[in-house]
């Protein structure tokens, strides 16, 4: 795939995710496009915008698009708040890219890995993940954590 140019359109974004993904033999049917979520900390309240989820009956992998040319590891513990405060059960995958670059996340693990589209697990091995073990943590910290960075601090 091209590098993405940051004038990318949001409809352009998510064409350009939905025929990777579908490239990559996920099924029509387990992408679910422009997910809005919000919460509210200390009288605050922010408003999250995720491209694509990918879920079966539960979420697998939710993907984050940040034009980024300097690199997508800033936006990594951001991303990983988001999955552990948003979702039940927390998916087992986080995918941040520029549609260039990739940041694959394992979730429970909190390990990363970066590379190209090539990162991306197959839809199969994403059914039948299972983590080794579950990294704890806290919501109130992740709340924190997210809205420090939300906030620009």
């Amino acid at each position: 795939m091209d590098p993405c140019p940051t004038t990318l359109s949001e409809n352009g974004i998510l064409e350009k995710l939905k025929t990777l993904f579908l490239q990559k033999g996920y099924p029509k049917e387990s992408l679910s496009f422009n997910k809005i979520l919000s919460f509210t900390l200390n009288s605050l309240t922010f408003e999250i915008y995720l491209p694509l989820v990918i879920r079966e009956k539960e979420p697998l992998l939710i993907v984050d698009y940040h034009p980024s040319k300097g690199g997508l590891s800033s936006f990594e513990r951001p991303l990983l708040a988001i999955a552990r405060l948003f979702f039940e059960p927390i998916p087992f995958f986080a995918l941040l890219t520029n549609l260039r670059d990739y940041l694959l996340i394992e979730v429970y693990l909190q390990r990363s890995s970066k590379g190209t589209e090539e990162i991306i697990p197959d839809y199969n091995f994403l059914k039948s993940y299972k983590p080794s073990y579950l990294k704890p943590f806290k919501k109130e910290v992740e709340a924190k954590i997210l809205a420090f960075f939300l906030s620009g601090g």
